[in-house]
């Protein structure tokens, strides 16, 4: 079992992660690390997330495998784009990437990869 704790049971203060080990040669690095985006999700959403990727985003199977309607896979998807502060790309077919990444909606690794299927169009 995974035991999240995201802010400071004593002032609510953010948590990060000040120590990583190897249990091997028991090598200690100390520094402040952020937790990764997906390791923040809340448990729901990363099982949701990893049938997702089973799957390969095909939804029909989302609803085999889940049991649930198709209205409801894309509420999750929507919910979970919120959640890692995302923006679907669909979206941003007519949008200028640079822009995008200026406003924070992109980064400059998703700027590359849309650029680049840009040009191969």
């Amino acid at each position: 079992m995974n035991i999240k704790i995201f802010n400071c049971p004593s002032c609510d203060g953010k948590m990060v992660i000040s120590e990583l080990k190897c249990p091997k040669c028991d090598l200690r690095v100390k520094k402040d690390f952020e937790p990764c985006e997906f390791c923040q999700l809340s448990d729901e959403s990363f099982e949701f997330l990893k049938v997702f990727l089973r799957t390969q985003g095909k939804i029909t199977e989302m609803e085999k495998v889940l049991g649930i309607s198709y209205p409801t896979i894309k509420a999750k998807i929507e919910s979970l784009l919120k959640e890692l502060k995302l923006t679907p790309f669909e979206t941003l077919d007519n949008t200028n990437p640079i822009d995008a990444l200026a406003q924070g909606k992109l980064s400059v690794d998703e700027v590359v990869v849309i650029l680049k299927q840009r040009r191969k169009k």
